[in-house]
């Protein structure tokens, strides 16, 4: 299974009891408090996207609180419901992991509710 360059982002919340990830429109999705909070994007090989990032999941009512204490996350060209960083920003380590310590922290502005909230199944170790 494909392994994604900055899945490091988890290490604030990986051991959240809530904490899963799943395969996206070939990206990986994280979810944290029962919301979706991020999208970790690379390019694929079938060209469906040329982006190398993070989508930051959130609502519009969102953009301008988040944006004042993260200017460098903006609204995606395609997306623009969402917040994205490009990991080539110069900041993007930095930004990335103060914005997993407001998620960790479940701060309300970060994350939307997936269409079902069907409770999932639990995880099987093999």
């Amino acid at each position: 299974m494909k392994h994604f360059t900055h899945e490091w982002i988890f290490e604030a919340f990986a051991a959240h009891p809530t904490f899963f990830t799943k395969r996206m429109f070939g990206g990986l999705a994280v979810y944290l408090f029962e919301r979706q909070m991020l999208l970790l994007v690379e390019p694929t090989q079938s060209g469906r996207w040329n982006w190398h990032g993070v989508l930051v999941c959130t609502g519009h009512q969102h953009h301008a609180s988040i944006q004042a204490d993260f200017p460098a996350l903006k609204p995606h060209a395609t997306l623009r419901k969402w917040l994205f960083i490009d990991s080539a920003d110069p900041n993007f380590e930095s930004i990335m992991d103060t914005v997993a310590k407001c998620i960790a922290n479940n701060d309300p502005r970060f994350g939307i509710l997936p269409r079902s909230l069907q409770p999932r199944r639990p995880r099987t170790v093999t």
